[in-house]
């Protein structure tokens, strides 16, 4: 399959925060838990493709196919860019294949911004469907980048993928915690949680443990009850509007979703349920197979390592996760969270990681797809 750059954005405005722009100090040790396929960087993207040239010292910027030249191009893999950016840039994929793409707003967060979410289908009634997080934690911005630069690789070659990736119904939120995310470019580069109120502080929640499976289990140790805690799991289940989202979104959704992808970082891993207990799930095996797949497709793309494990097993305690509540609750049999890069740089990963980053997940994203199709597979589900 060709994988693309997205070197195809000609950044002409520069209303960005770069990882070199990053003064605040490390104040957290905790992750989100607290060069094969390179020779392909030089192919674009972007249907708005357009090529720059230099001639006696002036820019010259020709257009070449449909659709039609945006008048400012914002969005690259170069560096990692606001929330209005990206916000910016689903809007744009809607109107450039808007038979295809649809962006909806499935909630607002804490502090009322949009949660958008951008949905690519063929609208074939007989598709599965995908999901895909990024920013859950704001700080992990390398997430927001993999996931927006998934859906400019679905959506600009859209005809010419495999059956495997048209054949899904893919939903797409690249930003599901924008307050804490707004927060992390201006105010505290480290914010984890959302901006929740407790006592009339905004001390937030750590969305990633406010899901009500396995729900403030094992006391403090896989979430805490301190609203100061970066761990701190809320009031109750889906107390924060942003989980509700996530919940709302999936269990009234006419077509059954099959995956759900939420993508952290730093730790290098494709992790699966359980995190709220030691034991196996039921599905063990199996989805330790197709963790598998995606890791080999990284190694084959890049030479990273990523390990593959159970939640438990390659981390500690994690209650009240998403990928525990969408495989135990929402019944979605291929439940994953995949640990980005990088353990050697943590959050700041350097800008010059960002596209090589992109494209290795893209292999593995779509080395999934093949083998589940390709796989048959009996969900045996539940706690």
């Amino acid at each position: 399959m060709e994988l693309y750059s997205g070197d195809a954005y000609l950044s002409i405005k520069s209303d960005l925060l770069g990882s070199d722009e990053e003064e605040e100090k490390y104040k957290s040790e905790s992750g989100t838990q607290t060069q094969k396929c390179l020779s392909n960087k030089g192919k674009l993207s972007s249907n708005s493709i357009m090529k720059a040239s230099i001639s006696s010292g002036l820019k010259q910027i020709i257009p070449t196919n449909k659709p039609k030249r945006r008048r400012v191009k914002l969005m690259n893999w170069k560096r990692y860019h606001k929330l209005n950016v990206i916000y910016s840039f689903l809007d744009e994929l809607e109107r450039d294949y808007p038979a295809i793409c649809t962006v909806s707003v499935i909630g607002k967060s804490v502090e009322g911004r949009d949660i958008k979410m951008l949905k690519i289908s063929n609208s074939d009634a007989s598709n599965a469907a995908v999901w895909l997080d990024a920013s859950i934690h704001s700080r992990e911005w390398i997430s927001t980048a993999v996931v927006t630069y998934l859906a400019e690789f679905i959506a600009k070659n859209f005809q010419k993928h495999p059956n495997s990736i048209t054949n899904k119904d893919w939903h797409i939120v690249p930003v599901l915690n924008p307050d804490g995310y707004v927060f992390s470019h201006t105010k505290d580069r480290m914010w984890r949680k959302n901006r929740a109120h407790h006592e009339g502080e905004r001390v937030g929640v750590d969305l990633n443990r406010n899901f009500s499976y396995g729900w403030g289990n094992n006391g403090d140790q896989g979430s805490s009850g301190e609203p100061t805690n970066v761990f701190y799991r809320g009031p109750a289940p889906f107390s924060e509007p942003e989980t509700a989202a996530v919940r709302d979104t999936i269990l009234g959704s006419a077509s059954p979703f099959k995956v759900f992808l939420s993508f952290h970082s730093y730790f290098e891993l494709i992790i699966f349920p359980w995190g709220y207990k030691c034991e196996p799930c039921p599905d063990y095996l199996h989805l330790m197979e197709a963790g598998t797949v995606m890791a080999r497709a990284i190694y084959e793309c890049t030479g990273m390592i990523y390990k593959v494990g159970s939640t438990k097993d390659l981390t500690y305690f994690a209650c009240g996760t998403s990928t525990d509540w969408s495989y135990a609750i929402a019944k979605i049999p291929y439940s994953f969270m995949i640990e980005l890069r990088s353990k050697k740089y943590r959050f700041r990963l350097p800008k010059d990681q960002i596209s090589e980053t992109c494209i290795e997940i893209s292999h593995a994203v779509t080395s999934l797809m093949d083998f589940i199709d390709n796989t048959k597979f009996k969900f045996k589900s539940k706690k």
